[in-house]
């Protein structure tokens, strides 16, 4: 553990959160999951620990994704919690937030993804073996659910919660995800309903929600736009996803665009960033939290798998990336997008090509050409 004042590394998330997924409970995304019930949890010995390393001050393995992305470009998954906690610090565990990923169905199968989030993925894993190499071992097409006892304690206990985010999988595709949102719009209307979306949604039930339920945030999920949309998020019709989320800025009480950046989309990132200034100055009206921006675009660059990291190139485009991102420089930018690209230049600028790392992202990504008829290098062509 590396050790820091608590004055720079705290973050409430062990304390107030509980990220729930078919393989148990941890205190974030970052963290392994655990079986154990929602009931217990605050009793387990790794969530004592992570709780203690924090109130000390210090950065445990799991925090150190986020110490990481802070480190290069200044923000991360816990500054934004401190923000949504406004400042405040815990010392005892009071779950009032849940992300709720209660099924992998999927209708997408994104590069960058695996069968714990997509059953598709699942499905063309049984039917291609060799995929397994890069996915693993667990790698199989069941469609995986949160443990019913778990299930029962969060619906037991909204009256308990202030946040449940709906992920998954697809949220807007999986069954009982309505009912659950159903009842809370009229039994809890307190609780701040978050849903993390690919926007590829048609049913009317989620534009009457957007209308009718004023305490409700939206995230997309969009890593690139029109034709290569769909190469790196198989199952993307961009038509539709560009109108769902055009449709959100304008009608949403508050809405982010929230962006991977891997070794697929560094030569994308131009269109995607215009994509997202549009989608800001199309929703900055006073009901978007985020004053002028109207809305957040907020970034996550890959680090696993490690064959799809963002510095995962060959030698001449690793040169490319460099030169391609410092003209993305030049676009209408926000501070944020300003920033990112800030730390992604300095970090290719910095890289050491790895043949073997390199040559596994070619396989892997030549493999998946071959199932769904794609041609995966035609993202390494630069796109202003």
């Amino acid at each position: 553990m590396k050790e820091l004042s608590i004055s720079e590394f705290y973050c409430p998330l062990p304390f107030k959160h509980a990220f729930v997924d078919s393989n148990g409970i941890a205190a974030c995304c970052q963290h392994t999951r655990h079986k154990v019930s929602l009931d217990k949890w605050a009793e387990h010995p790794e969530l004592i620990e992570i709780q203690q390393a924090l109130l000390n001050g210090k950065v445990v393995g799991s925090c150190q994704s986020c110490f990481t992305q802070e480190s290069r470009r200044g923000q991360s998954l816990r500054t934004d919690s401190i923000r949504d906690y406004k400042q405040k610090r815990y010392t005892k565990t009071d779950i009032d937030f849940i992300d709720f990923r209660s099924f992998n169905i999927c209708n997408f199968k994104c590069r960058s993804c695996d069968p714990v989030y997509s059953h598709g993925i699942g499905q063309e894993v049984k039917l291609n073996p060799e995929l397994k190499k890069f996915l693993g071992p667990a790698a199989d097409s069941k469609t995986v659910s949160v443990d019913d006892t778990n299930v029962t304690w969060i619906k037991e206990n909204l009256h308990k919660l202030n946040r449940i985010m709906f992920t998954g999988g697809e949220p807007t595709k999986i069954p009982g995800v309505k009912v659950l949102i159903e009842h809370i719009k009229q039994k809890h209307q307190k609780i701040q309903i978050l849903i993390t979306t690919n926007a590829s949604f048609e049913d009317e039930f989620w534009y009457e929600l957007t209308k009718t339920f004023r305490n409700l945030h939206w995230t997309v999920s969009i890593d690139a736009v029109g034709p290569s949309a769909s190469i790196v998020r198989h199952g993307s019709n961009w038509d539709t996803i560009e109108k769902n989320v055009s449709w959100l800025a304008q009608h949403s009480n508050s809405l982010d665009i929230n962006s991977v950046v891997s070794n697929l989309t560094v030569f994308q990132l131009g269109p995607l960033l215009e994509f997202g200034r549009r989608m800001q100055k199309l929703s900055a009206t006073p009901l978007g939290k985020h004053g002028d921006l109207g809305c957040r675009h907020q970034f996550f660059v890959c680090s696993r798998p490690y064959y799809l990291s963002a510095d995962n190139l060959s030698e001449d485009l690793l040169l490319q990336a460099v030169d391609y991102l410092k003209n993305c420089k030049k676009l209408d930018l926000d501070d944020e997008q300003s920033q990112m690209l800030n730390g992604l230049i300095t970090q290719l600028s910095n890289a050491t090509y790895d043949p073997a790392l390199w040559e596994k992202t070619q396989r892997y990504n030549t493999i998946l050409d071959g199932i769904r008829n794609e041609n995966h290098t035609s993202l390494y062509k630069a796109q202003i």
